[in-house]
């Protein structure tokens, strides 16, 4: 009897995936909370300091956010950092189909 080609981790999310299996559950603590929040989560579409449009996915807490929200309007330079967490950026015009995947797997979002 032949036995079953051991595989990897990745190839059996693959496999379980493509079969239209539900995504994995956050992996830890503060994914939980990030996919229960998803109205924290701001999306931007923003020129970063070498003058390239960026879109980030950014975690504001209530307490930060109107802060946050005048800084975006102020002079236009900011620290995201200093307002939330980003948990998602990248180049361009509109989100990236990886990006798009990787809110979508890890949180359930669809942006």
């Amino acid at each position: 009897m032949d036995k079953p080609e051991p595989q990897s981790y990745a190839a059996r999310f693959a496999k379980s995936s493509a079969a239209g299996a539900s995504p994995l559950k956050p992996r830890s603590q503060a994914d939980a909370y990030i996919a229960r929040n998803g109205h924290l989560v701001h999306k931007l579409k923003a020129k970063d300091t070498t003058g390239r449009w960026a879109y980030y996915f950014v975690l504001i807490e209530p307490a930060k956010e109107r802060t946050f929200l005048k800084a975006i309007n102020g002079d236009g330079v900011i620290d995201l950092e200093d307002y939330g967490r980003v948990i998602a950026s990248c180049y361009g015009e509109a989100p990236t189909q990886e990006v798009r995947d990787f809110l979508k797997e890890k949180y359930g979002f669809d942006v």
